[in-house]
């Protein structure tokens, strides 16, 4: 049986990555924008079924520059954005791996248990939700954001264009703010 042009397989694998996807969390308009055999009623349908009648969320969609509050956040969404080009079979800067953001997505937070996830307040640890980790690839792919390597830590660096924090490695930064701590105290 074929619908809107899907076989019977394509149309499993559409609700297979969708409800994979809504266990996550992730915002249902993302959803609608990437599975367009689904309709945005039937996913937030799906979504209240996984989630015990929890209704998805609504508002703003996550954006890219408004993540990092402080400059340590930056740090966990280095550590993301690498963990996701590295998982990635693509080019990321051109196309979005939707495998590669689910398995850094998980491995992140197998990395970082205890962080808060999905309820305010969040604390420094980012992308504090699956849709923020959404928003990171998505920034990659459309170039509101880069992931370089910095010459003098060796390290990826999330570099967010436009935004609060200059484009310099923040892990080279910080460091530098404690030696000046630790000089301070020593004087």
């Amino acid at each position: 049986m074929i619908i809107q042009g899907l076989s019977y397989e394509e149309q499993l694998e559409d609700y297979r990555l969708a409800y994979e996807l809504l266990k996550r969390k992730l915002r249902t308009s993302y959803i609608s924008q990437l599975i367009k055999s689904i309709s945005l009623p039937e996913i937030r349908d799906m979504h209240r079924a996984i989630h015990q009648g929890e209704s998805p969320r609504s508002g703003l969609l996550p954006a890219i520059d408004a993540i990092p509050q402080v400059r340590e956040s930056l740090l966990y969404m280095s550590l993301f954005a690498s963990l996701y080009r590295n998982a990635s079979q693509v080019d990321i800067k051109t196309e979005m791996d939707v495998p590669a953001i689910i398995f850094a997505w998980d491995f992140f937070c197998e990395t970082f248990p205890n962080h808060r996830r999905e309820r305010r307040p969040y604390d420094k640890v980012r992308p504090a939700n699956f849709s923020e980790a959404w928003a990171i690839a998505q920034a990659l792919k459309i170039g509101l954001a880069a992931l370089q390597y910095c010459e003098s830590c060796h390290g990826d660096t999330f570099v967010i264009y436009n935004s609060k924090f200059p484009p310099t490695c923040q892990i080279c930064v910080l460091d530098n703010l404690r030696k000046k701590e630790s000089a301070q105290r020593v004087i």
